[in-house]
């Protein structure tokens, strides 16, 4: 959630207070490294569960901070946007049962934020990117009322000195831009929690760095963003580009994004981290209230370190060093930031319990591996299973090896070996590495569940109408409690639904569009509606602002031979819709009006078309 008591620098004594404190509590981390001050022993875990709230209608609710008001548990917190909240879970000692404690704890938090969120005729998703966000929800009216993201959000932008844009091409292609960093609030993650001995963080986060692609492979369920199919696990281009304050220039001269995967391995100490982010993410928050961590030191306490973590939590390595404490012993921990929600509760925790598997189980002939290995590979490799999921094709340490077989052959025996070294239930062992041998042998990920599911709905339903089928079919196989590798290839038809009259233009409209300039020529304008059987082609201005439309049979009385542009002769008095109209409308439109199409259209945009031929499919004629 991050710190929700913060501010901005008012003036440059309070920068360089602030800078102070920073600077004196990197002095402190070294004096507590050096005299071997962290605990060592036991060794927890833990995770955060960040929630994709919806209305009944499985669109994004904008009204989460109804949950809060009515939550009394500490464990729920508020998250950047109005369509999400996050759960906070409790740190567990890794041994024993402990996934188990965590699998229990997590359905008893989440079904009490089901029950209050049914309260206020709303659902609580597990999933990467809720499939039915728009640019609508985009939107600053949808961040939640906190000082906190709108002050980080404003000051960015400062910093940035322009709109916020993204540019992902996947399958398809989404380029946009906001004026706020609220991009992030499609993202939804279940972020891990590894407690690390201090004498050990070279060799673990290095370690984490290197299986980051693999692990990430097999776990991705975030491949659609604004009804378009990107990468597998979306957040992860998303998130970097939804938070980066660079400009043109500075990527010429190789400046760092906020949101990294790292330039280099880890040398010395967890310090260097810490310290290579001071220098190269200037602070852009502070509160009032930032302890002497030196005097702290002195009288014997663990110190807080606030104006370290006040920074670090505007900085987002994808494995994140955190420093803490609990019973006045300070710990540090590794953050796994790159998995994310979804696709059931169950799949989370045995994403969970595979991963500190691996981070426990490295095979004693990887030992010092960063001494050899090239860190370009393992960054490369994630990258990789990002765009490609469980598809990916790894250089694991120069060999090249496929997703599936480097999981199921090497990493899952690994895993196995790193539980057990720390005493982990047996039977846990076998339930929850083995969701994951079934996913993989399987050959399905949450991102290809979907993106099956999406392109198959589309041959039937709008686009719109898809995602929302897609959502609603994720829901309910959700709350059967099976895990992915259960779940039937194809949602089941019970889980249709057609648009009924008061629904929205948007849920029934075409967004698989052909236009034209308006200068395009007659004779091209008709084969291009020959060739694609189009009825109806809307004409644009080189701004891209709808101007104008004409039909087959308006161009019937028209000769293709003469040298006239479709702009001399198209229909400019343009009866057009918004997204959210209600289908009543528009049947009335069309019928008062007597057209056979009507343009949905934002800011004089056209985003999609209805037809007499759509409004019949779905019972409107």
């Amino acid at each position: 959630m991050g710190d929700l008591s913060v501010k901005p620098f008012n003036d440059q004594a309070a920068r360089h207070r602030f800078l102070a404190a920073l600077l004196q509590d990197i002095e402190v981390l070294d004096i507590m490294l050096n005299r071997k001050l962290f605990e060592d022993n036991p060794i927890r875990i833990g995770a955060e569960q960040e929630l994709a709230v919806t209305d009944t209608d499985f669109t994004p609710s904008g009204r989460s901070q109804s949950i809060l008001d009515i939550c009394t548990d500490e464990h729920v917190t508020p998250e950047i946007a109005q369509y999400n909240l996050e759960i906070n879970l409790d740190p567990f000692v890794l041994k024993g049962t402990c996934f188990r404690q965590t699998e229990n704890q997590l359905r008893e938090l989440l079904s009490k934020v089901k029950d209050l969120a049914r309260i206020q005729n709303q659902k609580i998703l597990l999933t990467g990117i809720l499939p039915t966000i728009n640019r609508d929800h985009l939107n600053r009216s949808y961040m939640m009322p906190y000082d906190r993201y709108h002050l980080i959000s404003d000051l960015m932008h400062q910093q940035r000195g322009s709109n916020f844009e993204i540019h992902i091409h996947g399958t398809d292609e989404l380029i946009a831009q906001l004026d706020s960093v609220l991009f992030e609030a499609c993202n939804t993650s279940f972020q891990l929690h590894l407690q690390i001995r201090a004498d050990e963080f070279v060799d673990q986060h290095n370690w984490a760095q290197q299986i980051s692609g693999p692990v990430l492979a097999g776990m991705v369920n975030s491949p659609l963003l604004l009804g378009r199919a990107l990468w597998h696990e979306t957040r992860i281009a998303l998130f970097r580009q939804s938070l980066d304050t660079r400009t043109a220039f500075n990527h010429l001269r190789d400046k760092q994004a906020r949101v990294f995967f790292g330039r280099h391995w880890l040398r010395n100490s967890v310090s260097m981290l810490f310290k290579e982010n001071i220098a190269r993410f200037p602070q852009i928050i502070t509160r009032d209230d930032v302890e002497d961590s030196m005097e702290e030191l002195l009288a014997g306490k663990a110190p807080s370190l606030r104006a370290l973590r006040i920074h670090n939590g505007t900085v987002y390595n994808w494995n994140r060093p955190c420093y803490g404490r609990a019973n006045n012993l300070p710990h540090l921990r590794i953050e796994n930031r790159y998995i994310p929600s979804g696709p059931s509760m169950q799949d989370e925790v045995a994403n969970f319990a595979f991963w500190i598997g691996l981070m426990k189980g490295m095979p004693e002939k990887y030992e010092d591996f960063y001494q050899r290995a090239p860190f370009e590979a393992a960054k490369d490799n994630f990258y990789r299973a990002a765009r490609t999921g469980l598809q990916t094709v790894f250089n694991w340490f120069g060999k090249t090896v496929s997703a599936r077989e480097l999981i199921l052959e090497e990493l899952l025996p690994m895993a196995e070996a790193g539980l057990q070294s720390q005493n982990i239930d047996s039977e846990d062992i076998q339930n929850y590495l083995g969701i994951i041998e079934k996913r993989i042998r399987k050959g399905i990920t949450g991102a290809q569940w979907q993106l099956n599911n999406f392109n198959y709905l589309k041959q039937s339903f709008g686009a719109d109408n898809s995602l929302k089928i897609l959502t609603k079919g994720m829901y309910e196989l959700q709350e059967t409690g099976q895990a992915l590798h259960e779940w039937p290839d194809q949602i089941h038809q019970k889980y249709y639904f057609s648009p009924r009259h008061e629904d929205k233009a948007c849920q029934i409209m075409n967004t698989d569009l052909f236009t034209v300039e308006e200068q395009e020529s007659l004779a091209m304008v008709k084969a291009l509606m020959d060739w694609h059987h189009i009825r109806h082609m809307p004409i644009e201005n080189k701004e891209g602002n709808l101007v104008g439309i004409v039909s087959a049979k308006y161009l019937e009385q028209f000769d293709e031979s003469q040298s006239k542009s479709v702009g001399e002769i198209m229909v400019t008095d343009i009866i057009s819709v918004g997204r959210d109209e209600p289908i009543t409308t528009c049947v009335n439109l069309m019928k008062e009006h007597q057209i056979g199409c009507l343009p949905v259209v934002r800011d004089g945009k056209i985003t999609g078309i209805i037809t007499d031929t759509d409004l019949r499919s779905f019972g409107f004629g």
